[in-house]
């Protein structure tokens, strides 16, 4: 209740900043001291970013497939410019609103290395922009469903998630979603990444996790209150031996770029991000001003946490027939 007034109290000021300096966050005096580090909120930010994927090739590999997701331009979130390729890949497709590259290597070289150059716009978009905007897009309502329901990871029928549901009781939408995060960030403490996924109701047992802990228990308890909710799955900018058919994940956090977030859907506003674990923050106030305000840093990926595509994995997949080749990524942004 408490960080929920101090929430409202900062969103209208944070509006009116807003509508005065037509986007960019001015910061807030008080008795001629400036109360936080200034920032601004650039409307966009052009980053360059180049995805190194180096195989190594061991014995008899006979064949190697690695399929990657790739960023898309996306409304009000990124606008992707330029997406370079070295080798070309075998194909590029579309599917459940995601776009990936496939590469295809018969009997590899003992090293196979794929780079792919992006080149985006980001854009600020948040809880503050999205009031500033005073609309809804429509265009997904019919998929609501499928943010609603269980599924691995987000374990949003679990007892336990249940219980914490029913003790959440806001007035508003908003006032809901602003108790659901100040729980997660009251019951959870940061780890650092695993590679190995623990879903909901495990990071709600052991109370800690990275990025994507966060991002599953805080989506499970939305969707146990049946407000639809979603994991983002990206990259930020600045933070820092026979014959078959085997088939390999790259790691949830193997480059320290990669991470998750969240978006729910508001009745009034459509799909808003949010980001729990950059928000567990034990000052209310710079909690509450980091729950509305997100800095155009975020590159998209996938709303999908299960993705079919990838083996339910996220950011990419390779099969390979015969020996396991070891595979190095890396992230550089320029």
């Amino acid at each position: 209740m408490k960080f929920r007034k101090l929430f409202l109290a900062l969103l209208l000021i944070n509006l009116v900043s807003l509508a005065v300096s037509g986007g960019r966050s001015a910061p807030r005096q008080k008795r001629g001291r400036q109360l936080t580090p200034r920032q601004t909120y650039i409307q966009g930010n052009i980053v360059e970013l180049v995805l190194s994927y180096d195989f190594s090739v061991p014995g008899k590999t006979h064949r190697l497939s690695f399929i990657v997701v790739l960023p898309r331009t996306i409304p009000d979130r990124q606008n992707i410019l330029s997406t370079n390729y070295s080798p070309k890949p075998s194909r590029i497709f579309n599917e459940n609103g995601n776009r990936y590259a496939e590469f295809v290597f018969v009997e590899p070289n003992r090293r196979v290395k794929i780079e792919i150059s992006i080149k985006a716009e980001l854009f600020r978009y948040d809880l503050l922009t999205a009031r500033k905007k005073h609309g809804r897009d429509h265009r997904e309502d019919h998929q609501l469903r499928d943010f609603l329901r269980q599924e691995k990871y987000i374990e949003k029928d679990h007892d336990q998630i249940q219980e914490i549901a029913n003790g959440i009781e806001g007035q508003t939408e908003m006032d809901i979603v602003i108790d659901i995060y100040d729980y997660v960030i009251d019951n959870m403490e940061y780890a650092m990444p695993s590679k190995k996924n623990r879903g909901a109701v495990k990071a709600l047992q052991s109370a800690k996790g990275d990025c994507t802990e966060y991002a599953d228990l805080f989506v499970a308890i939305c969707r146990a209150k049946n407000i639809p909710a979603r994991v983002a799955t990206g990259y930020t900018v600045g933070f820092n031996p026979s014959t078959s058919l085997r088939m390999v994940s790259l790691s949830n956090h193997s480059t320290s770029s990669k991470h998750n977030w969240v978006e729910v859907y508001l009745q009034e506003y459509g799909w808003v991000p949010f980001d729990p674990s950059t928000g567990d923050i034990k000052n209310v106030i710079i909690r509450g001003r980091v729950f509305s305000s997100m800095r155009p840093v975020y590159i998209y990926l996938s709303h999908i946490r299960n993705d079919e595509v990838l083996g339910n994995y996220n950011f990419g997949m390779y099969r390979y027939w015969g020996d396991k080749p070891r595979l190095r990524e890396s992230i550089e942004f320029k």
